[in-house]
């Protein structure tokens, strides 16, 4: 595990380095992350292979690493970690430019709109080339580490990064429409959220397609040109049409958001809690995003409901309504609540007013709460509609839909509880990053690494019970909602156990709240003794 140490060394250093130039700390940011997923995923994979097969070959343990890394963790770290990554912090900096009157000071000297639209292009795609050549150095290093031969995973790794520069022809495209910080968010987290349903579909050219067809493992790493040819020419297209737009736009930045009808003064928490439920955008995101993630869950109730019918459809359906792609909408979205608030002066105005700091932070809770209930609501109402609609038996699905929902709007609370925290610690960028980060760690990797774990110490007890008492360990909604689905859902081909089974796992289900508390306790700690200014 040297490697590993010195590049968590590295990362460390990095981001201390975070305090600089806003240029040089996302590159900064995206040399440090590229070269750290690569050699976790290469420790991880060589522990893995070499306590299932003892005795394997060199060789064959090579093969082995290789494929799994460039078909299962390089996709994965690509799609869920660089692109929105990518996607948010682009549309969000040039949105903040626009919102602060940089782009029109920029312009105002002997500067065409070509040439800053340009450099945009060139920040794009040094980000690009760092993650590539990260991704690809680290990991080739953790293997030549272990004397592994590196030429496959050269190969692959450069090719699948390349989907990054069709996500850069997207920021192009979107970047004339980021008025605000807050509209490049939500722009940045619509565009992911479409870049996953769209990797559904069969077109090469899209990124998320993109990483599952440019790259096939045989006796050696095969590579699709034409795919390659496919997405340079989406991402040439959407920059030039990015350019002609940004160039032909108005430059004066858009009022506020008007609600037709309705107007709010905001005295006290009722008004508060009404004039930013209704008029803010993050409140509008949460419901549409979390409607557009409910897309994504058709096709796994199509598989399970094809291989084992009805039993495979009520296990499917508790598994999709786990969300594990919400928490990617709802920790950026929380982040902004508090600091997006402190950066436009919104806060000032507001506390200007016979109005308490109890009742803005309050206020502004129980609005994205009210959000995430809508968008949970929602949610779950899709999914079971089509589960339903497939011909799952009524009284069951909405037993399990009732259920599972509540747990899930308990998990995506302590997101939201999560960002609110981060909000509340830090501002602008630096809150976005880390919530992605979190998004990332949270409900991805430490379920990964608790489930690792318990698969090893099986033999302490029956998997179920060794997980469970693993995931108390870690805060993650993610690992708890999974130890009450296997509670509920062992198998695919039988039906599922009585939900009451679930209250048999008293200490998970406590993880799913206890943390939220806390993190909204030391929010509000935070808030009510921060400098507004």
């Amino acid at each position: 595990m040297k490697p590993l140490n010195i590049f968590l060394t590295f990362f460390e250093l990095e981001l201390n380095r975070l305090k600089g130039n806003p240029v040089l700390r996302l590159q900064h940011l995206f040399a440090a992350l590229a070269a750290i997923v690569s050699i976790i995923a290469v420790e991880i994979d060589v522990s893995r292979f070499t306590a299932h097969y003892q005795d394997i070959p060199a060789e064959e343990l090579a093969r082995l690493v290789t494929a799994d890394l460039i078909t299962k963790w390089l996709p994965n770290f690509l799609k869920f970690l660089f692109m929105p990554l990518l996607l948010i912090l682009l549309l969000s900096r040039f949105g903040s430019d626009f919102e602060r009157g940089n782009v029109v000071l920029m312009l105002s000297k002997p500067l065409t709109r070509r040439r800053y639209f340009l450099g945009w292009t060139s920040e794009g795609l040094k980000l690009v080339l760092i993650s590539a050549l990260g991704i690809a150095l680290s990991g080739a290093l953790a293997m030549l580490a272990h004397g592994f031969a590196v030429r496959d995973y050269l190969i692959g790794s450069l090719v699948l990064s390349l989907s990054l520069v069709g996500v850069v022809g997207i920021v192009l495209f979107l970047l004339p429409f980021a008025t605000s910080r807050d509209s490049g968010v939500f722009l940045g987290l619509g565009a992911f959220v479409m870049l996953l349903l769209l990797g559904k579909s069969d077109y090469s050219f899209v990124p998320t397609v993109y990483l599952e067809r440019a790259v096939s493992i045989g006796g050696g790493v095969s590579v699709s040109y034409r795919v390659i040819a496919e997405l340079f020419a989406l991402s040439i297209a959407l920059s030039l049409a990015g350019m002609e737009l940004f160039r032909r736009r108005e430059l004066r930045s858009p009022g506020p958001l008007p609600v037709p009808g309705v107007s709010f003064s905001p005295r006290g928490l009722y008004g508060v809690f009404l004039g930013l439920s209704l008029q803010s955008r993050r409140f509008m995101a949460f419901v549409a995003f979390t409607a557009l993630m409910a897309l994504l869950s058709k096709g796994t109730l199509d598989k399970y409901y094809l291989n084992y019918g009805n039993p495979g459809l009520l296990n499917a359906l508790i598994s999709t309504l786990n969300g594990s792609l919400l928490p990617f909408v709802v920790l950026p979205l929380g982040a902004l609540s508090i600091s997006s608030t402190i950066d436009n002066g919104t806060v000032r105005v507001l506390l200007s007013k016979p109005l308490r700091r109890k009742d803005f932070f309050l206020g502004t809770l129980l609005s994205d709460a009210l959000a995430v209930s809508l968008g949970v609501a929602l949610y779950v109402a899709l999914v079971i509609a089509y589960a339903l609609h497939l011909g799952a038996p009524l009284s069951k699905t909405l037993e399990l839909g009732l259920v599972f929902g509540s747990l899930l709007f308990l998990s995506l609370l302590q997101y939201l509880a999560l960002g609110y925290l981060l909000s509340a610690f830090m501002r602008g960028r630096k809150a976005l990053i880390f919530s992605v980060l979190l998004a990332f760690l949270v409900g991805f990797v430490a379920p990964l690494l608790v489930i690792t774990a318990s698969l090893a110490g099986a033999g302490n007890g029956s998997p179920i019970e060794v997980f469970s008492r693993n995931a108390l360990l870690v805060p993650s909604p993610s690992a708890q909602y999974t130890v009450l689905n296997m509670a509920v859902s062992p198998k695919r081909s039988l039906p599922p156990a009585p939900v009451s089974e679930v209250l048999d796992y008293k200490a998970n289900m406590a993880m799913l709240i206890l943390p939220t508390l806390a993190y909204l306790t030391v929010s509000w700690v935070k808030f009510r003794k921060a400098d507004l200014r």
